[in-house]
């Protein structure tokens, strides 16, 4: 990972954000002084810093919930196996987590939750090799759910994935890119930038980082009815673009799997959208290319 404060100043400098508060007038109790100071939170918008930093061990928990939204139950039981992996590689990658030093608001009542805000992961960017520690039950369960989907759903060439997994001479990447759903795509560039400055320390320290392929899972929706039926979305917009990039990809459903821990809030009534997985695959020279499109989008903003 990269110096700290050289993504944090990236994130906390230049992209300072802003959130809708998550208080919303259906949940105000009907008691009125909870009435009150709750209308006076409702539509408020909060600035808040982030900080950018390798995972740790204290990492462990919010890490996890973060890859539970993308795997939802496919790999649950492994979950806890590939969230320790990925706090082990700790020169590679980064988490996000609130910057309370920098919190505008020294309020005495948020102390007691102060702890509790220092466990959160507010996103996750690193890569996993999974052509290695196939002795894992993770990396295990990861490679036959990238093979299965692709039998079943990529009709051009069923087992195009597999033979890509089982060659000797590939080594393969699979790109985590995870987020809260409210946290802006503004972060993926600089979360971007540092892995693949990561991936360049790793791979001159002779670790097993020097990727022939690299492969994301995107958290994708498909409307299932009205103007927008058919159309596809991408919960962390930047992926759209990726898309573009890959050498191929195919989509499967996980609407039998869906909650509201892995899958937020934007669908309320859990009737319009289907919860998708996409997956893409990449040659390695693509990563530089993916910076290069992000960058481009957020000069052009």
């Amino acid at each position: 990972m990269d110096d700290e404060t050289g993504i944090a100043g990236s994130i906390n400098d230049e992209n300072s954000h802003e959130f809708e508060s998550d208080i919303d007038e259906e949940d105000r109790d009907d008691d009125g002084d909870n009435d009150e100071s709750m209308d006076e939170n409702v539509g408020k918008v909060i600035d808040v810093a982030f900080e950018a930093r390798p995972p740790n061990s204290s990492d462990f928990h919010g890490v996890k919930r973060l890859l539970q939204q993308l795997f939802v139950r496919d790999i649950n039981e492994e979950l806890s196996e590939l969230t320790n992996l990925i706090v082990a590689q700790d020169f590679v990658g980064c988490v996000l987590k609130q910057d309370n030093q920098n919190s505008d608001d020294e309020d005495d009542s948020e102390d007691s939750d102060e702890s509790e805000q220092d466990e959160n992961v507010y996103a996750l960017n690193t890569v996993v090799n999974i052509s290695e520690n196939q002795n894992l039950s993770c990396i295990e369960k990861v490679r036959e759910l990238l093979s299965s989907k692709c039998e079943v759903h990529y009709k051009a060439e069923p087992g195009r994935i597999g033979k890509l997994l089982e060659d000797p001479t590939k080594q393969i990447g699979l790109l985590i890119s995870e987020r809260f759903i409210n946290i802006p795509s503004q972060v993926a560039l600089p979360s971007y930038k540092s892995l693949q400055s990561d991936i360049e320390k790793a791979i001159q320290k002779k670790k097993k980082f020097k990727f022939t392929h690299y492969v994301l899972i995107s958290k994708t929706y498909k409307a299932k009815g009205g103007v927008m039926q058919g159309e596809m979305y991408y919960s962390n917009p930047e992926e759209q673009l990726f898309s573009e990039l890959c050498e191929f990809s195919y989509t499967y459903s996980v609407a039998d799997q869906r909650d509201s821990v892995s899958e937020g809030d934007w669908d309320d009534d859990g009737g319009d959208f289907e919860s998708l997985r996409t997956v893409m695959v990449f040659d390695a020279s693509a990563l530089g290319h993916i910076i290069s499109k992000l960058q481009t989008e957020v000069q052009d903003k």
